[in-house]
Formats: structure tokens, sequence, C-alpha cells
């Protein structure tokens, strides 16, 4: 069964999809007004994965692997769908 949340990220890494012990698929929209960088728990604005505004991914989350976030300034709001592989 597929859960879904609206995480508020901001200037430290926010975990978006956690951990599990099973492979996850993420339905991920940027729908919060500002960039967003994914990657790991030591994401960066200089090293994540740029989602601008209004940009829609889907991204694969390996079993226990956790998928985070960051803004440069401020905050942000990421919808996050996500369902068991």
């Amino acid at each position: 069964m597929p859960t879904s949340a609206q995480v508020t990220v901001g200037a430290t890494a926010t975990v978006l999809v956690a951990a599990k012990d099973f492979d996850q698929t993420a339905y991920l929209h940027n729908s919060g007004g500002g960039i967003v960088y994914l990657g790991a728990s030591n994401v960066t604005t200089a090293n994540g994965y740029k989602l601008d505004n209004g940009d829609k991914l889907t991204v694969g989350v390996g079993d226990h692997e956790a998928l985070y976030a960051v803004t440069a300034s401020g905050t942000n709001v990421v919808a996050v769908l996500t369902q068991i592989n």
C-alpha cells in the first residue's frame, strides 16, 4: 500500500524516504516554490541532485537506504508518495 506525505525541507538534511527492509519506489513533486537537492544523509547544495520548483521525479530507493533533501536557504515542501516494490 502506498504512503504519502508533505515534507518540509530546510537547510539541514531532511528525510524524504526512510530506510526500510525492502526496496521502495518514491514519487516526488517539488511543490514548495524553491529548489531542493536530493541525496544521502550528507546531501548538500554542492553534491545533491537538483530538483527545481514544480519538477517531478520517480526514484528507486534500495532496501536499508534512505533519501534526503536540503535547500540552500529557507524551507520548501516536497510531496512524497512511496510504494513497496
